[in-house]
């Protein structure tokens, strides 16, 4: 399966989504804090990255540590001004 990021030309705003990651335990009940993967231009290549980037972290970290630990990933898009950046 193929997977990409569609990328917007031409924007007329300078909001951009920071995507933000969690590492969390079913079996500890609890998340890692969040950390910053990525800016993106858009919410669908925000979403689409989080997802790759979930699927990328679980395969990184084992069958055996998911299994065992209950490990999942929570992710979101979260608006943010570029301006001067």
């Amino acid at each position: 399966m193929v997977f990409y990021e569609q990328t917007q030309k031409e924007t007329t705003q300078k909001m951009k989504l920071v995507l933000f990651m969690f590492m969390c335990s079913a079996t500890a009940q609890q998340c890692m804090p969040p950390y910053e993967v990525a800016i993106l231009n858009s919410h669908y290549d925000c979403m689409v990255r989080g997802y790759n980037e979930s699927i990328r972290q679980l395969e990184k970290i084992g069958v055996e540590e998911v299994n065992k630990n209950k490990i999942y990933f929570r992710f979101i898009c979260q608006e943010t001004n570029t301006e001067g950046v």
